[in-house]
């Protein structure tokens, strides 16, 4: 809140929050919104390391130490699911699928085997077809199969890079939220749920108390 930007030429003291930039030449990131989310789930975490997940379109997972951020990763879980099931041959596994129940056998199957081995992800994806073609997979199934692999394979990937982990802060709402929570539980995490609306406002909050002080 301390380098929020006033917007000039308005009648109203107006600020835009930044959002965070990660300039390892190695890992570049940045972060453009969660931010404010991360703002206001850390007043639920208190002083300690934690690692904090946001699932979406473009998932962020944060390393949180007492009030610091010590580095974040992005996942294009959302946006590469959209695209596998639209425009790739997997389209034909998926077609018309009915929504399948976060607590699906083949959707926390599909996390389970892609954590066990993000090393074969493509293949497992391609599985995703071959099994509605030889053993008649119901479309919904096939979905949750997907789902499972691309989440599995985001879980995975953050947790490679964050050390010895207890738990997870989970910042979601709704079915999203749902999901990665049946996720991460079967792979024998704890999971401390925030609610992605309530993080905001509170996020919110706190920067305006900040920058205007009462």
């Amino acid at each position: 809140a301390g380098r929020a930007t006033a917007i000039p030429d308005v009648d109203r003291d107006i600020r835009i929050l930044p959002g965070l930039a990660q300039r390892d030449r190695r890992h570049p990131d940045v972060m453009r919104g969660e931010e404010t989310q991360l703002l206001g789930a850390a007043a639920h975490l208190g002083a300690g390391s934690h690692l904090v997940c946001m699932p979406g379109t473009h998932s962020k997972w944060v390393r949180l130490a007492d009030d610091r951020v010590e580095g974040f990763s992005t996942f294009m879980t959302g946006e590469l699911f959209d695209t596998i099931a639209r425009h790739t041959i997997l389209s034909h596994a998926v077609a018309e699928a009915d929504t399948f129940a976060a607590g699906s056998a083949a959707f926390t199957d599909a996390v389970s085997r892609t954590r066990e081995n993000p090393a074969l992800a493509t293949n497992l994806l391609f599985s995703v077809r071959a099994g509605q073609l030889l053993h008649g997979t119901a479309a919904a199934d096939a979905r949750a199969q997907l789902s499972g692999t691309l989440i599995g394979l985001e879980i995975a990937g953050a947790l490679a890079g964050s050390g010895s982990v207890d738990g997870v802060c989970l910042v979601g709402s709704g079915g999203l939220g749902t999901l990665y929570r049946t996720a991460l539980e079967s792979q024998g995490l704890n999971v401390r749920a925030v609610d992605a609306d309530e993080a905001v406002r509170a996020g919110l909050s706190a920067a305006a108390r900040t920058i205007w002080p009462l």
